[in-house]
């Protein structure tokens, strides 16, 4: 039995039976033999039992670098202190490599985009046929709406052919598509996901606003990477900057002029050397405020700042 939210995996029942409730334990899914042979002795009780999911596991995925911007590598479990709402949280998960991961990309096709939608397809399909650097991938394009252009499990040689006539049109639905981005790589299985977007940074359509995309973004989890393509003095930098550091991502200012393989392989770079922690946390509604250390180090850390709870 399993739930979805913004932090992660509900991982124990509550059996209210009896004096004492008996609380199972779950990973991904499998019950723990404590808790199969609980269940075993739950059989010899008259009463139905009651189910009801009231613990989740909180996963953050932590970008740890050096002053000068280097990865570091090679930190433990113990070298990270977890706080929730200013207590600290006992570590449950963590991990360092081999995390599945759900990726999807949000393509900017609107009008303003033609002369840099060769630039954003350059982009889009060197990370794609990195296959190491997702489990799952999909593709979404906005301009005055929304729609998925390639879906998870397409080969990428489908996506080459489909983005040759891939054209401009219409505004800039920005704001719309972050939300339908993210509601599509939140119901997908692998624990990290990410959203990447490919924009000048210029909302002119959307029916969503700032507080619908960070309400959206708090309830799931997903790291944002923007990069606005063109004229910075252009970009909505509060917007884009904002929504970025709450999720942990990061935002990319791209020049016309510049490469932008570099700036994909620092993504794809950033996701493969993140730190997964998991730990658990009462279910509670509203807003609980995250924040990850490490004593003793001097590094900086990114990761999202919190997650709204239901």
């Amino acid at each position: 039995m399993r739930e979805r939210n913004g932090c992660g995996w509900p991982l124990q029942l509550r059996i209210d039976q009896g004096p004492e409730p008996l609380l199972l334990s779950t990973r991904r899914g499998f019950i723990s033999s404590s808790a199969a042979a609980l269940g075993g002795l739950l059989y010899t009780q008259a009463a139905p039992a009651q189910l009801r999911v009231d613990v989740n596991l909180v996963n953050i995925f932590l970008t740890v670098q050096s002053p000068s911007g280097e990865f570091v590598q090679g930190l433990t479990k113990e070298d990270f202190h977890v706080f929730q709402d200013g207590s600290e949280q006992p570590i449950s998960i963590f991990e360092r490599e081999n995390v599945p991961s759900a990726v999807g990309i949000l393509l900017d096709n609107s009008l303003s985009m033609v002369d840099i939608l060769p630039i954003m397809k350059t982009g889009l399909l060197d990370f794609a046929r990195r296959k190491d650097a997702f489990h799952e991938l999909f593709v979404m394009t906005f301009g005055s709406g929304v729609r998925t252009f390639h879906d998870v499990g397409r080969p990428v040689a489908q996506l080459e052919n489909n983005l040759k006539t891939l054209g401009v049109s219409g505004a800039s639905a920005l704001l719309d598509a972050l939300i339908a981005g993210m509601q599509k790589v939140r119901a997908r299985e692998p624990e990290r996901k990410a959203l990447i977007v490919f924009t000048d940074g210029v909302d002119t359509a959307s029916k969503a606003g700032f507080r619908d995309v960070l309400l959206e973004s708090q309830k799931s989890g997903v790291l944002l990477y923007f990069i606005p393509i063109g004229a910075r003095v252009l970009v909505d930098e509060r917007t884009l900057e904002s929504l970025s550091s709450d999720t942990g991502g990061r935002t990319f200012y791209l020049p016309k002029t510049q490469p932008i393989v570099p700036v994909i392989e620092s993504i794809r770079q950033e996701l493969a050397r993140q730190y997964y922690i998991g730990y658990y946390a009462a279910r509670t509604p509203g807003y609980h405020a995250i924040r990850g250390e490490i004593p003793g180090r001097t590094v900086r850390i990114r990761a999202k700042s919190g997650y709204y709870g239901s």
